[in-house]
Parts: C-alpha cells; structure tokens; sequence
C-alpha cells in the first residue's frame, strides 16, 4: 500500500472500495458521510464523469485524484483500485470521450446521401445541423473539451480533437462536392473551402448552444441553412 492509501477501509466483493474509514466516534464531531457502494463498473463511470467534470469547470490541471474522490464521495483508494494513476484516469477520459464523439458524428454523417443532397441540399444540412447540435445537447461536457477553448490541454487531448476534426472536414469536403454539383457548381465555389466552412459553422453553433442555449438552438439553424442554400439555388 502506498502512503496515499488508509489501511483502515472497507472492500466489498465486487473490488469496489468504499473508502468509509473505521474509527471510534468523536463526541461534536460529524462523521463524513460517503457515497454507498456500487459495482465496479458504475464506479468507474462515476469516476470519469467527475474527471470530465472537473476538466470542464477547472481545466485539466485540476483533476487529481483527491479532487475526483471529492466530486463522487469517496476516498483515493477507491479510485486507485480502478485507475493506477492520474494518467491512468486522463487516458481512461480521454478514450471514452473520443470513442463517444466519434459515434455521435458518424450517426449524423451519413456514408451514402448523394441523392438525398441532389434532390434537397438545404434540408439534408440542415437536418445533419440540427441533430449534431442536438448530440451536443445531449453530451454537453463532453463537447465542451471539444469545441471550446482549453489552455492547458494536454498534447494527447489536442491531438485527439485534431484527429475528429480531420475526419470531420474530409466527410466535409465530400458534401461540399455533391451540394455544389447539385447547385450546378456556381463558380468561384471552391469545395474545400466550402468544407472548412461547413465545420465552422458547425463549430460556432455548438459554441453558442453550449453558452447560450436559450438564446441559441438548433431549429434557429437549421432555418438559417435552408435559407442560405435557398439563396444559392438556381432560379
């Protein structure tokens, strides 16, 4: 056991440590109260949700170990029997979140819709506006460390949303193609700088729906790129 760890705790059978120390009760002193015990493997979600947290509200540099067993309840044991290190944890955090964005924008861009987008380009961006804005909604913490600002975001992390965006912008580019072919290519319309536009207007909104969602939703953009499209169709 290292010097981090109390040698006095309890562990249930599932390896989960409770971290509820064993000491005799101090008249006028309250006893901290901890969270109850739950399988490992929903103590290491709630462990993660914590760390995205903490990530989130303080930045990365603030999540250390005593800091996540503060947010669930617990003590460090409890989280070094699930993660040997603060490194541990970031990459555990790391992999999940970029497993899950991943998910989320292969759901909303889909592989085959060239005809979709001949026949309504307008409609077919604006649906895929709205339900990333809705994925963004739906997992707010998560994009947070995606399309926000983080300064003292770690290398792995930066390269990681570099790596999303890549993939973002080349699935883009591709629909930048068909749209443009279905507008009879109106010249001056170069694709990859219509793409690197398509991804920052998707960028700005999740921005402003992170920071101002009453003010911001995804309806109002969704209208917005209908009419620009419009705007762009021939007569």
């Amino acid at each position: 056991m290292t010097g981090d760890m109390t040698s006095d705790m309890t562990v249930d059978m599932t390896g989960d440590m409770t971290g509820d120390m064993i000491t005799a009760p101090t008249p006028g002193r309250q006893r901290r109260t901890y969270a109850p015990r739950v399988p490992a493997a929903q103590r290491r979600t709630q462990l993660l949700d914590a760390a995205l947290r903490l990530v989130v509200t303080r930045g990365h540099n603030a999540v250390t170990m005593d800091a996540v067993a503060e947010q669930v309840g617990v003590t460090k044991p409890v989280i070094y029997g699930q993660f040997a290190s603060r490194g541990e944890l970031l990459a555990a955090l790391l992999r999940r979140e970029q497993e899950a964005a991943l998910l989320q924008l292969r759901a909303v861009l889909p592989d085959s819709a060239g005809q979709r987008l001949a026949e309504a380009p307008g409609e077919l961006l604006a649906q895929v506006l709205a339900e990333f804005l809705e994925a963004v909604r739906d997992a707010p913490d998560r994009w947070r460390c995606i399309v926000m600002p983080m300064p003292d975001m770690p290398i792995q992390f930066h390269t990681a949303r570099e790596q999303a965006r890549t993939m973002v912008l080349a699935r883009a580019e591709t629909i930048a193609h068909l749209v443009l072919d279905s507008l009879g290519g109106p010249a001056g319309l170069d694709p990859e700088i219509v793409a690197h536009s398509l991804v920052a207007l998707f960028e700005m909104a999740a921005r402003l729906v992170l920071t101002d969602p009453a003010h911001f939703n995804p309806d109002r953009f969704a209208t917005a790129i209908r009419a620009a499209i419009g705007l762009t169709r021939p007569v």
